[in-house]
């Protein structure tokens, strides 16, 4: 088990993936180290307007 600050707000580990593998029908054998490496590539450049997505997530919270 991984020891998560208690504010960390958002962690993707390779139980995540491999369960978003499985429900697009891929094994959980096809996920290999080298393909979570590409995986997290792609998580990165997607993430990278992270910013814009709390800020988001943000006004949202205040108007509940």
């Amino acid at each position: 088990m991984i020891n998560i600050p208690e504010d960390t707000i958002f962690v993707l580990t390779r139980e995540d993936v491999i369960g978003c593998a499985k429900e697009m029908g891929i094994s959980e054998d096809a996920i290999t180290d080298d393909v979570l490496e590409e995986v997290k590539k792609g998580v990165e450049w997607g993430l990278e307007c992270w910013a814009v997505v709390v800020k988001e997530a943000i006004a949202w919270a205040l108007k509940s």
